[in-house]
């Protein structure tokens, strides 16, 4: 059921809700479709909301409601607003050791591999390209709609660049060849794709 509510109050952990009367806990995960960290950025007392109701605890006397529930999936706009290969600008939200986290819209974000951060070199973490709120310019490669996953690369990079990077991680992780020393299979597949591509 959608409800109109108040906000009450606000705490670090979520909003207090009056929706008819009652008051309702509305948690800080529900407030929106993207990451809030202040919920003072999002929300102030006295302002009026639409609500969902979430889950009733009788013997608890308590009641959740969720703002993102009763707004529009942006992920069920997706492959309109941002088809694959299409490009756009977004801002770096996030860094972790296998990627950056990009966001391109509200409740919309993207990863970029560690593998294609690089542009052909190899890097240990993203912050040694990247900073987190930098505005940087992206190529949509891949839509998972069902899991809800979005795979980027930069908009500099071109398929080819993006293949030769895909092959460069596929062989780095194969085994040690019969000699002991690793990777001489790898180097020497490497060399010859590399030589593959001069001739184009």
């Amino acid at each position: 059921m959608v409800l109109k509510g108040t906000v009450i109050s606000l705490r670090p952990f979520g909003a207090f809700v009056d929706i008819g009367g009652v008051e309702a806990l509305l948690p800080i995960s529900e407030v929106g479709w993207s990451r809030i960290e202040d919920l003072n950025s999002a929300l102030s007392p006295g302002q009026e909301l639409e609500v969902k109701v979430m889950e009733l605890d009788w013997e608890k006397n308590r009641i959740s409601v969720s703002l993102k529930a009763a707004l529009p999936d942006p992920w069920l706009q997706l492959r309109a607003r941002f088809p694959e290969e299409s490009c756009h600008t977004g801002t770096v939200a996030h860094l972790a050791p296998f990627g950056a986290f990009v966001t391109l819209a509200p409740g919309i974000d993207g990863l970029i591999h560690i593998s294609q951060l690089g542009q052909g070199k190899r890097i240990n973490h993203p912050r040694e390209v990247l900073a987190e709120g930098q505005a940087i310019e992206v190529r949509v490669i891949k839509i998972d709609t069902e899991s809800k996953r979005l795979s980027l690369a930069f908009a500099s990079a071109s398929p080819q660049e993006q293949e030769e990077d895909d092959f460069r991680q596929y062989v780095e992780k194969q085994p040690a060849g019969k000699s002991g020393s690793p990777g001489t299979m790898g180097a020497a597949l490497l060399k010859a794709r590399k030589g593959k591509t001069e001739k184009r």
